[in-house]
């Protein structure tokens, strides 16, 4: 069932389209690569979906309603950037804290089995860490890039069961070969 659509999605900076009439669905269960070379506007394009950035023009559609002026969708949208940038005082336990706040206690997860999966103990109650958010579809930009060859696995093993629980999974990535074994499909921007 499809749970995210754009319809001729554009951003402009200036005079440049970095964005321009990008039509993509995307659906639940469904593990989607999208790939291409810097300054295609991969992350532009996951950031118009987030809120973070306003498009030019085009629409965008959560669960078939138009969420133009609306931002309680993003309630249901995870987003793991390549550098996560959290005050650097904060702890993982802090910053749990500060999210179950924002999103909402049965939005949250039970941090305990990340902290066991992924090695966090040592580093619970020191700071800034790992976070997982209950979503309908996570973004995940290069979310390989600074694990070691264990925590990869797990990561691996921590999608499929995303998508075995119905989330949508889009994977921003250059390294294609690491993650299509597991995609149902690869988006490549030029």
């Amino acid at each position: 069932m499809e749970i995210l659509r754009t319809e001729n999605l554009g951003k402009r900076f200036g005079e440049k389209w970095v964005l321009n009439d990008v039509n993509l669905e995307f659906y639940e269960g469904e593990i989607t690569i999208i790939s291409g070379p810097n300054g295609s506007g991969k992350t532009t394009f996951i950031k118009s979906i987030l809120g973070l950035v306003v498009p030019s023009k085009g629409r965008i559609f959560f669960k078939g309603k138009d969420v133009a002026g609306e931002s309680e969708y993003r309630r249901y949208l995870g987003y793991m950037p390549q550098i996560p940038k959290f005050p650097e005082n904060l702890t993982p336990k802090e910053i749990f804290s500060l999210m179950r706040e924002i999103y909402g206690k049965d939005r949250m997860e039970d941090p305990q089995r990340y902290i066991e999966e992924f090695s966090l103990r040592d580093f619970w109650d020191k700071p800034v860490g790992t976070l997982s958010v209950k979503a309908h579809v996570y973004f995940l930009d290069e979310p390989n890039a600074s694990l070691d060859p264990k925590s990869s696995v797990v990561l691996k093993e921590e999608i499929l069961r995303k998508k075995s629980e119905g989330a949508s999974v889009v994977i921003i990535t250059h390294i294609i070969s690491y993650f299509e074994d597991i995609a149902d499909r690869l988006i490549y921007f030029l």
